[in-house]
């Protein structure tokens, strides 16, 4: 009974990850905020960003994400893939707000990451998962770069890289009913960036993993499930 007492529960950590990202994510909204409406006029606070509005619009997005994942904490049963994405959106967030907000990151970049952290329950159940999944995985981290892309350019570059990152990550995990969906998703992902900044590697780094990634991910897409 006492040791049942002491020993924190897996439900436990999950409701304290809940609370610590709700928070992360409604500073970071209301970072994000701070960054598109004032954030040219306080450039020591925000980071001093060329594309101020842009970056508080992506912070914003990013928070709301990571709320929503810290949200689903809350529910009794949630599977190891499913803390594996709630995880990396809370750590994405967290990671994402460094280059987007400045010192506002200090107020919700931590709460992001630590939350992020104690989303996971079982180390090797999700690296286990994410070993089964590694196409899934890799389009998140190509996603996640084009933000990060996204958060050191100009107002242009930046609001077609948040875009293109957001629908990267979108098509590594949503399942559409319509296989051109996910194509449609792809191609927004890429093809607008690399044409934009294609005097950039990055860009056409990315463009080139996905064309290798593509027929992997629409053959999983494919795959009856199973029972």
């Amino acid at each position: 009974m006492s040791s049942q007492t002491l020993t924190p529960t897996p439900s436990r950590r999950r409701r304290l990850a809940a609370r610590l990202g709700i928070a992360g994510g409604a500073l970071g909204v209301a970072a994000g905020l701070v960054q598109l409406s004032v954030g040219a006029r306080l450039p020591e606070l925000t980071g001093a960003k060329s594309s101020p509005v842009a970056l508080g619009l992506l912070t914003v997005a990013v928070s709301l994400l990571a709320g929503g994942a810290a949200l689903r904490q809350r529910e009794p049963a949630v599977t190891i893939g499913g803390r594996t994405a709630c995880a990396a959106a809370l750590i994405l967030a967290g990671l994402l707000s460094i280059t987007t907000v400045g010192v506002l990151w200090f107020a919700t970049g931590p709460l992001l990451l630590v939350a992020g952290v104690l989303t996971v329950d079982d180390g090797r159940a999700t690296l286990r998962q994410v070993r089964s999944t590694w196409p899934r995985t890799l389009v998140t981290v190509l996603g996640a770069s084009q933000l990060l892309m996204a958060a050191g350019a100009g107002p242009l570059v930046a609001s077609v890289g948040a875009v293109s990152g957001a629908a990267l990550v979108a098509a590594a995990w949503i399942r559409p009913a319509r296989r051109g969906v996910l194509v449609a998703l792809l191609l927004v992902g890429t093809v607008p960036m690399a044409a934009l900044a294609w005097t950039a590697v990055a860009p056409l780094l990315v463009l080139l993993l996905m064309l290798l990634l593509a027929p992997l991910l629409l053959g999983r897409r494919r795959q009856p499930t199973a029972p």
